[in-house]
């Protein structure tokens, strides 16, 4: 097959074969080539996908899953992620995709295996919000108080259609991993930032009157995954949208607001093993049950 021809093939059950063809033109030993497949077919597996694009939100939650499930080491999740940040500059390469989605911060070094995701505390992330809220467009503090609020990845928040609210009845309808279709249950913070953002912000944006979506910009008629990240790299060194979900997850199971199979709907795992990363109690929660504790 010509270059000519297989740059015309743009179907994602393709994707993959194209990648393996362009790490042979590369002069890649086959069993790099077999390593690096087979790790890409083992994080599509994972999202129950074939070989796609991929979403930054993925590159996340698949991380933990190696570190906290599988108990993978630093090491072995470095690996995965060498493979699939080399299949990923291929899609950007051959125009499959636009953005590179997996970063250096990704990597992970060794002490940084067994750490707790819970590393942010409800106090951190409130003054967090405050930051926002007082130096940015409301839309940003909705967002992130949404996120927190709902336990929503940031690309589900950002692709909230209007048609989608029931704010009456406290539940939304997104579109999730794997294009899998979920209601969910807004708590009253959430109602809130939304009906203020909808009643005295929203139609300030330019594309407010055209655009499907609940968040928009001057822009375009969404707000890119990559303009959030930006605003939260700039108010924290250490807060993410993704540990956001982490700090929704973890209180509410904690407080037993939710259990596992109510948490494992709202927050659109598929598998409930996956809830395990969510179960790792807090330091502070972990002193007090300790303190009352001893023997001898």
């Amino acid at each position: 097959m010509n270059m000519s021809n297989m740059n015309n093939i743009n179907t994602e059950s393709n994707y993959l074969t194209q990648y393996a063809q362009h790490l042979a033109e590369q002069n890649k030993a086959n069993n790099t080539i077999k390593s690096y497949t087979k790790d890409i077919e083992l994080f599509f597996k994972y999202f129950n996908l074939s070989p796609n694009i991929i979403l930054r939100d993925q590159i996340k939650e698949y991380k933990d899953h190696l570190l906290m499930v599988k108990n993978n080491d630093a090491k072995s999740v470095n690996r995965s992620l060498s493979a699939i940040k080399s299949y990923n500059e291929f899609l950007v390469l051959k125009e499959l995709q636009e953005d590179l989605v997996v970063l250096s911060i990704d990597y992970t070094k060794v002490q940084q295996s067994f750490s707790s995701p819970v590393n942010v505390s409800i106090p951190e992330v409130i003054k967090f919000l405050d930051k926002i809220k007082k130096s940015e467009p409301y839309r940003n503090y909705a967002i992130a108080t949404l996120i927190v609020n709902t336990g929503l990845r940031v690309s589900e928040a950002l692709n909230i259609k209007l048609n989608g609210l029931i704010l009456k009845d406290d539940e939304m309808t997104i579109i999730g991993k794997g294009s899998k279709q979920r209601t969910i249950i807004l708590n009253p913070k959430a109602i809130e930032v939304i009906k203020e953002y909808i009643t005295n912000h929203r139609s300030k944006s330019k594309y407010a009157k055209e655009s499907e979506y609940l968040f928009v910009s001057n822009k375009r008629e969404y707000v890119g995954t990559y303009t959030i990240e930006r605003i939260f790299n700039k108010y924290s060194n250490k807060i993410t949208p993704h540990q956001l979900r982490h700090c929704y997850a973890s209180n509410t199971l904690e407080n037993d607001i939710l259990n596992l199979r109510q948490l494992q709907q709202q927050l659109g795992h598929a598998r409930l093993d996956t809830m395990q990363i969510y179960t790792h109690p807090t330091k502070e929660k972990m002193k007090s049950k300790l303190s009352g504790f001893s023997i001898g």
